[in-house]
């Protein structure tokens, strides 16, 4: 293989020798999805590219979901995220996809909100700021391995409730005022199965509102126990922004957060998301003998 990969630390790895610009063989296209799963996080520097090439890109992984939020232009699959107008003149404070924006600097991933969550997201940096404006990953997976096994068998079969909703009610926020629209609290397995690698890992946000059957307050507490265990330090990758970086990762494996930057900086970023083509798996506990 030509390319060289180097890990980025936690979780991820960066590749080098391949452009994503021009033709992409099936053969090295297989090789790059099979590294983003393998790895949940894949960085590639200098790659820049026009919006339908990024959508094309993406809809290689798999079918694009379509992005009523944070969508401008023709394409539904892209979604722009800015801090400015065409013009160039920063965004107020109170400008509905300001306050929106702010709700991604909460641990997550991408579309957990949905019965059928997304699987890749495609992360390109237009322009960015001076300072600040890092995005931080982590992984499920090597959370769920460091737990002990007896700590382990006691979150088979449980179910977070994924409420994108409560997320902006608990920054005093209406997402239907914001967004146009609610979306109804739904319920996904703790622990899932990676459908491709066959890992296991957890399932959990900061986006999340408590565990299906068990006490508010108590389910709370475990979700933020779970989300501490996750994106503990050093098991974080920060990546700091440069024009034409690309970050591929699976959502179905990882989390990330956005992290804040003076808005005096433009920031403007082009995001595909690739739907997932199944719901969660729950795991199961292995069989004892």
């Amino acid at each position: 293989m030509r390319f060289e990969t180097e890990s980025l630390g936690p979780i991820g790895v960066e590749i080098r020798g391949l452009d994503l610009r021009g033709d992409v063989s099936e053969a090295d296209f297989a090789w790059l999805r099979r590294t983003v799963t393998d790895e949940g996080l894949v960085l590639l520097r200098d790659q820049p590219m026009e919006a339908a090439r990024h959508v094309a890109l993406g809809e290689r992984f798999g079918p694009p979901e379509k992005l009523d939020i944070k969508r401008e232009g023709p394409d539904p699959s892209l979604a722009v995220i800015h801090n400015v107008d065409r013009e160039g003149s920063a965004f107020a404070d109170d400008d509905p996809l300001m306050e929106m924006l702010t709700i991604n600097e909460g641990w997550h991933s991408d579309s957990a909100f949905r019965e059928i969550p997304a699987s890749f997201t495609l992360f390109a940096a237009v322009v960015v700021p001076d300072e600040g404006g890092d995005t931080l990953y982590a992984c499920l997976q090597r959370a769920w391995d460091a737990l002990d096994p007896e700590e382990q068998v006691k979150l088979y079969g449980l179910n977070g409730i994924h409420d994108y909703s409560a997320a902006f009610r608990q920054r005093g926020k209406e997402m239907a005022r914001l967004v146009g629209f609610e979306l109804p609290a739904l319920t996904h397995p703790l622990v899932r199965r990676h459908p491709e690698t066959g890992r296991v890992g957890l399932f959990v946000s900061e986006h999340m509102n408590g565990i299906e059957g068990m006490a508010k307050e108590e389910g709370k507490a475990l979700v933020e126990k779970l989300v501490a265990l996750v994106t503990s330090e050093d098991r974080v990758y920060r990546h700091r922004w440069q024009v034409g970086a690309l970050l591929i990762w699976d959502n179905r494996s990882t989390l990330h957060r956005a992290q804040g930057f003076d808005e005096r900086y433009a920031r403007v970023m082009h995001h595909v998301r690739v739907s997932g083509s199944e719901p969660p798996i729950a795991a199961t506990a292995p069989r004892t003998v």
